[in-house]
């Protein structure tokens, strides 16, 4: 893919699903990554993984509720590699407890809303805001969001989760106008179900069956639909590309 080849990027969710594959997609085309997340373990699975490109990947252990934490991934990503080219904004809050309680506006939890803003939206925000300067003295870059089809659904459940993603689409967006003089691009992508670790693990085959029969397409996501998708939207292939909410969801969206 054009574009990707010695630029530098940030993935944070580095570790795991998503986050994992993009790291392994854009050290496939040549790029060096930082790999941030949360896991010791996962990040040091990833750099097993990648063991022939040992020299390309950085993994660094950072906190999304942290400012001087989010300041020290960039710094020690633009330490390593000399600049910065783009960030993939993967991670978010998720977990099963979290998700449980997180339910209809009438039955709000304050203290989940609050953390999926914090993390969803806020820590999402301040990875952007330390990262700007950089891409500045690049010359210019990419930003790539991972939002949700959630930002558009219309079950009376997953309240702050949702919301917290429509928020991302209007901060993309927000990003691409801003600083589009500056040759920053800013777009946002919106998996549907995509069969990560986690959700194969937590989800009967009947009911990964049932949700396929809802996409356009005849079967779920993988999380190499998104790494693509992201890889895509970091490299110079889509240079004329930004303040764009792009639906990767098997046809999801489009039939309902």
């Amino acid at each position: 893919m054009e574009g990707l080849k010695d630029k530098v990027f940030i993935v944070t969710g580095g570790g795991s699903g998503i986050g994992a594959v993009t790291v392994r997609r854009l050290l496939a085309e040549g790029a060096r990554v930082t790999a941030a997340g949360t896991s010791a373990e996962k990040l040091a699975r990833i750099r097993e993984q990648a063991s022939e490109a040992a020299d390309r990947l950085l993994t660094v252990r950072f906190d999304l509720r942290d400012e001087d934490s989010i300041a020290s991934l960039v710094a020690q990503t633009t330490d390593r590699f000399g600049r910065l080219d783009g960030v993939a904004n993967v991670a978010a809050a998720v977990g099963a407890d979290l998700m449980a309680r997180d339910q209809g506006v009438d039955t709000m939890d304050p203290d989940v809303w609050a953390h999926m803003m914090r993390i969803n939206v806020t820590g999402t925000g301040l990875v952007i805001r330390e990262s700007l300067p950089a891409l500045v003295a690049a010359g210019g870059g990419s930003i790539v969001n991972v939002s949700s089809l959630a930002a558009w659904q219309r079950e009376a459940w997953l309240t702050a989760y949702a919301s917290s993603k429509i928020a991302l689409h209007a901060l993309t967006r927000h990003t691409a106008h801003a600083w589009g003089r500056r040759n920053i691009r800013a777009n946002a992508v919106a998996p549907g179900v995509v069969l990560t670790e986690n959700v194969r693990a937590g989800t009967p085959p009947e009911v990964r069956e049932a949700l396929s029969e809802k996409t356009a397409l005849p079967r779920l996501g993988e999380p190499e639909d998104l790494a693509s998708m992201i890889a895509f939207l970091l490299s110079a292939e889509s240079s004329w590309i930004t303040g764009q909410i792009l639906s990767v969801d098997g046809g999801l969206t489009m039939r309902e």
